[in-house]
């Protein structure tokens, strides 16, 4: 390397690969394309070696490219935690979580969390997204997320990520609450000619649909629909006649409750519990732990039964 790197630079490069070209990366940064474009040539010259190249998709990282990227978002989510960790000393009361949340768990556990953590920790910006277990663990290893909450079926032993439970759950069928197969108790296996609706999002959906079917010995049905979004398949339950799997506790919450219900079923579901993953060997700011804390007590307070309103 001829001369030190600057973060500005690395920045501009992880911009440019993510928005898929200089132009676009240029109005997301507010800065005039030229001067993206040398801070890249600069960078190259420092490297030693190109760090873009013009593909099919828009402009690409070359190999080179690639690994400084990784290593740029490793430093920028170090910065971002040691920000964190100078606002709790300066008790300046703000900072920044990331937490990854699959969509059951977005729907009822994470937004509760949110609304308390937020009435003692009001200046602390959250940044949510949607994510499901395993896609979520890459995130979680790089600290791009502080922690991820999902619904996790078989745990699969990691020395890079902890996982802890929070809620121990078990999938469940449900139905609009005025659907007529409610009136009394089925089993799995007159289910089966049901009209089913899996949400899919990567393999886990439809593992956990058809893992239900195959502990009790039964040929898993074929889902009419598959669905990536969450929210389309509360809203075709609470319009037709479908089925869908979903953890028990969150038909709990009475938002949810008062449209859609548990069947009443004659079998053993499985256990599908909500678990908090986060990195092995790493200290997490006090300001994730305040969140994890919170987590925690929500979690307990869904377990003795508090019904959300």
């Amino acid at each position: 390397m001829t001369s030190p790197l600057k973060l500005s630079q690395l920045r501009h490069l992880v911009a440019v690969v993510e928005a898929g070209s200089v132009r676009e990366a240029a109005r997301l940064l507010f800065l005039s394309q030229s001067s993206v474009t040398k801070s890249i040539q600069q960078l190259e010259q420092c490297i030693g070696a190109p760090l873009l190249q013009r593909s099919n998709q828009g402009v690409v990282a070359t190999p080179a490219g690639k690994v400084l990227i990784a290593r740029a978002r490793a430093i920028e989510n170090e910065l971002r935690e040691a920000r964190n960790d100078i606002e709790s000393i300066l008790g300046a009361g703000g900072g920044e979580v990331r937490v990854a949340a699959s969509p059951t768990v977005a729907t009822s556990l994470l937004p509760r969390t949110v609304l308390e953590f937020k009435r003692t920790h009001p200046l602390v910006t959250l940044q949510l997204q949607e994510g499901i277990y395993p896609d979520v663990l890459q995130a979680v290893r790089r600290g791009e997320i502080d922690f991820a909450v999902c619904l996790v079926g078989e745990w699969t032993e990691d020395e890079t990520v902890s996982m802890e439970i929070l809620l121990r759950d078990r999938v469940v069928p449900a139905v609009r609450s005025s659907h007529p197969i409610r009136r009394r108790p089925v089993t799995l296996a007159e289910l089966v000619a049901a009209d089913w609706i899996i949400y899919r999002r990567g393999r886990t959906g439809r593992d956990i649909f058809e893992r239900t079917f195959e502990a009790a010995g039964i040929e898993p049905p074929r889902a009419s629909i598959e669905c990536s979004s969450f929210t389309c398949v509360f809203s075709l339950l609470e319009r037709g006649d479908y089925v869908t799997l979903m953890p028990e506790q969150l038909l709990v919450d009475q938002a949810i409750s008062r449209n859609i219900a548990p069947v009443p079923i004659d079998a053993t579901m499985p256990a599908w519990n909500v678990a908090a993953i986060y990195r092995t060997q790493h200290a997490m700011s006090p300001l994730c732990l305040a969140f994890l804390a919170e987590l925690r007590q929500v979690s307990r307070r869904i377990l003795a039964g508090d019904r959300y309103r």
